[in-house]
């Protein structure tokens, strides 16, 4: 059973949805490169191993919290880990005693030491310190925000008593810290974070489930998991994005009789506001995978109104003489499940290249599109996170979906999933 956004092949919504771990940074990777438009120059960083002399902290587990430090590095798409002192512009070195972790960085003769961190000797607990630790590191060199402190959510699809079944779940941005989400026994697919208010982080989202037989979008926290329906609405309810603004959510729906694009008004703490609006319907067409710009003005959405799905842009205003779709994706026939940059000036989408899916970015500045990755496994469902720079999506074989995390100034791309369930929808928390 496979759940994806192409839903242009058959009509019937409910008919396609029913045809529809740890950290796995370097192991058993498919090679998918990333097109890069330039040559970025990223800074060598030397990593020195972190040193201890606390006997209370076993060696393993300075090792695995080393290797955190060396993740976060390795992908934040600014600098490079590179062996010995000779090539690095800078040199980190960390030292453990009393429970806390010193940590110094050099460039040259000139030296910075950030504040102790204290260490619990839970993994779990303390990678959420390094990734912390990582970000300020980039902001201090390079005056950018990190993204290594943020959140993932996905769904993991298993069988289950000759059932497939669908949850939740939230790791790190490394695929660490993985945790169960959602606990309904059911299908739960296409998660949303709601952006979080200035200075909180992101813990509410929404996410589609099938527990009441049909797909209703739900709203729930990262702390509890208990979803509560938030949009009244007959029909089949998919693929749900949230504005930036936090006030309106988009979705796909077949109330009418068709596969239609509605938008609706939200209060994020207390559900819907309002009655949803249909956006956009076309005679004998499917509608699929709303995504908002960044000021909430217009959504990029899938169509196959022309023959083959494409995608469109139309503005959020409802007025009483509907707004025209203008089509953005020209150069491949079947496009699919776009992504908004949270900087508004790219689109990363997934569209079909001599047989296999690959990631795809429009360019809105340029009005062009180029080809981003390359390589085995059909790749979908990408999404930004809020640095505009990084992106996840999944990439599916014949036996696995895995989720994948690239950044636009490398050309690698890393695994971060694995272990049993095929793994899809992943969305970003925005910081």
């Amino acid at each position: 059973m496979r759940h994806t956004v192409n839903l242009f092949k058959v009509k019937s919504l409910s008919v396609l949805l029913l045809l529809a771990c740890l950290p796995a940074a370097a192991q058993d990777v498919p090679e998918i490169r990333i097109q890069l438009t330039t040559e970025n120059r990223l800074a060598p960083v030397h990593l020195k191993e972190i040193q201890s002399s606390d006997n209370s902290l076993s060696a393993s587990y300075l090792r695995q919290l080393d290797a955190v430090l060396r993740f976060d590095m390795n992908y934040s798409g600014y600098t490079v880990p590179v062996s010995g002192d000779t090539r690095a512009v800078y040199t980190l070195s960390g030292n453990v005693k009393a429970k806390k972790l010193t940590l110094g960085i050099m460039q040259g003769n000139q030296s910075k030491q950030y504040k102790d961190i204290p260490l619990s000797g839970s993994l779990d607990i303390d990678r959420r310190q390094i990734h912390k630790l990582s970000d300020q590191i980039v902001k201090n060199l390079f005056g950018r925000e990190g993204v290594a402190s943020s959140k993932l959510l996905y769904a993991i699809q298993a069988q289950q008593d000759n059932n497939w079944v669908s949850e939740i779940w939230q790791s790190d941005w490394d695929g660490g810290n993985l945790t169960q989400i959602t606990k309904e026994k059911s299908y739960c697919v296409s998660p949303a974070f709601i952006p979080a208010k200035a200075g909180h982080v992101s813990n509410r989202f929404i996410y589609v489930s099938y527990k009441l037989g049909q797909p209703k979008i739900y709203l729930a926290s990262t702390d509890e998991g208990k979803g509560r329906r938030i949009v009244d609405l007959k029909g089949n309810q998919l693929l749900p994005a949230v504005s930036l603004h936090r006030n309106k959510i988009a979705f796909i729906c077949d109330a009418a009789g068709r596969t239609d694009l509605f938008i609706q008004s939200i209060n994020p703490d207390q559900g819907e506001m309002g009655k949803p609006v249909q956006l956009f319907s076309y005679p004998r067409s499917t509608q699929a995978s709303p995504t908002f710009s960044p000021d909430g003005a217009q959504i990029a959405f899938v169509s196959d109104k022309d023959g083959s799905p494409r995608i469109y842009v139309i503005p959020t205003q409802v007025k009483k003489q509907r707004a025209e779709a203008t089509l953005i994706t020209k150069k491949n026939s079947e496009s699919s499940c776009p992504s908004w940059s949270p900087d508004g000036t790219k689109l990363a989408y997934s569209a079909k290249t001599k047989g296999i899916r690959q990631i795809w970015i429009y360019d809105f500045g340029a009005g062009e599109e180029r080809q981003l990755t390359d390589g085995p496994g059909n790749k979908e469902n990408p999404c930004w996170a809020s640095d505009s720079m990084h992106m996840v999506f999944n990439s599916t074989d014949a036996s696995s979906s895995e989720i994948f995390l690239v950044n636009l100034n490398q050309p690698d791309a890393v695994k971060i999933t694995s272990g049993g369930g095929k793994k899809h929808y992943p969305t970003w928390s925005q910081l």
